[in-house]
């Protein structure tokens, strides 16, 4: 089956660079407009799934309107712990920052830990997928999920975690193989950089 992977829409922290991983935060309104108007741009899809975050249910609901849904609380943002809700600028003298930075230390949620929950709830949601008998869902998270996620199972492989990183509104089209688990990349979709 086909999957469209797309980022959710910008948000505030978005646009200040902050931390926002399990912060609840609407999306801002030029997010709003930037869902509706890469809506178009987006094929059709049969169901969605989505992570619980109120951004990524609004972008879901403006990029495929009265499509049927499923909440996938694996499909959630890294929790950035003591960071949440910072940004760089903020943080650039905190040590401990100093020392995440650097890759000495976890704090919250570590990298490997969000990607392998990624994992599981793609495994989970290509078996529901192909037991409803799907030919082209849309799934509706975060760019650190999504990047966790296309690290463990997109192929080509790319090399670096970041190789991966999704605009918002933005994504890929994959082809979703369950056996062994494997997104093969057919293209981007929505927005994708210049």
């Amino acid at each position: 089956m086909e999957v469209i992977l797309v980022r959710h829409s910008v948000t505030q922290g978005n646009k200040e660079k902050r931390f926002v991983g399990r912060l609840d935060v609407p999306l801002a309104p030029e997010g709003e407009t930037l869902a509706r108007e890469t809506a178009p741009l987006l094929p059709t899809v049969e169901h969605l799934y989505i992570s619980p975050m109120l951004r990524c249910r609004r972008t879901a609901e403006l990029l495929w309107p009265g499509v049927e849904h499923t909440v996938v609380d694996d499909l959630r943002e890294t929790d950035f712990g003591p960071f949440e809700g910072k940004n760089h600028e903020e943080l650039k003298n905190d040590p401990l920052y100093q020392r995440w930075l650097a890759g000495e230390m976890a704090v919250g949620e570590p990298a490997e830990d969000c990607a392998r929950r990624g994992s599981r709830a793609l495994g989970r949601l290509a078996d529901d997928a192909a037991a409803r008998g799907y030919e082209r869902i849309g799934v509706v998270s975060h760019g650190g999920l999504l990047m966790g996620m296309l690290t463990l199972h997109g192929r080509p492989s790319r090399e670096r975690f970041y190789d991966w990183y999704p605009q918002n509104c933005g994504g890929y089209r994959a082809e979703l193989c369950r056996d062994p688990l494997r997104l093969d990349i057919l293209g981007t979709a929505g927005r994708v950089r210049a």
